[in-house]
């Protein structure tokens, strides 16, 4: 009983905060949520690789084909041409790799669009690092394509109000997920918490989402991935 109290405390918590959160960003970091969405097509290649069986992973591999494609305009947006490159090469073996005739000649391709994805990430962080550095610890560059353009580019304080709502809002369903890794039977706070991260990260692959959305969904994506973290892999005990 209150095992259950506690998950519908946190279904309650992220349903009026969703609700609360109505304002939009007036500007975003692109390369940011394309990094964040790059994360989970690794996942999901990774996971194909080690899957139990041939179906199995194509059906991980589709999952990971698909989000490359809904992500793509989140990486030509971000403006980081190398990167874009990379996960185009990570996208054709993915596709390759669910034609392929056996199990062991798709796990290759999987293999080699995983390290094209590896590439990818590690450009884009480096494209990151000095788009900030160009303007400064303190501040985020607004990396669009457009905005490369311009002399200067544009700017965003890091201390966005909307973003600290956002964090605030989040406060209360961080310390209801506190209880559920702490109260609840490990395999049961796995699962549950598991579901809310890939539902965050699933929503993140939306290119169309409002920026107010993007950054609320972040934030549950990185909270749930911390909490995952601490209860380890009990899930496979």
């Amino acid at each position: 009983m209150k095992t259950r109290k506690i998950i519908l405390l946190i279904v309650f918590i992220l349903g009026v905060i969703s609700l609360l959160i109505l304002s939009s960003f007036i500007s975003h970091n692109a390369c940011e949520y394309a990094n964040s969405n790059l994360d989970y097509i690794k996942d999901k290649t990774q996971a194909a690789i080690v899957a139990d069986n041939f179906e199995q992973s194509k059906y991980l591999a589709y999952k990971a084909l698909n989000s490359i494609e809904k992500t793509r305009s989140n990486f030509v947006e971000c403006g980081c041409d190398g990167a874009i490159e990379s996960l185009e090469a990570a996208l054709f073996y993915l596709k390759d790799a669910t034609k392929a005739s056996s199990f062991s000649a798709s796990k290759e391709l999987l293999h080699t669009a995983l390290e094209n994805m590896e590439i990818s990430g590690k450009v884009l962080k480096i494209f990151e690092e000095e788009s900030v550095s160009t303007y400064g610890n303190d501040v985020l560059l607004l990396n669009t394509t457009e905005a490369l353009k311009q002399q200067g580019g544009v700017v965003l304080s890091d201390a966005n109000p909307i973003k600290k709502q956002v964090h605030n809002c989040l406060l209360g369903f961080e310390s209801s997920l506190d209880k559920v890794v702490t109260g609840v039977e490990c395999n049961e706070a796995y699962q549950f918490i598991s579901k809310i991260h890939e539902e965050a990260s699933e929503t993140l692959l939306n290119t169309e989402l409002s920026e107010h959305k993007k950054q609320y969904h972040h934030r549950v994506q990185t909270i749930t991935m911390g909490a995952l973290q601490r209860l380890g892999e009990c899930s496979e005990q």
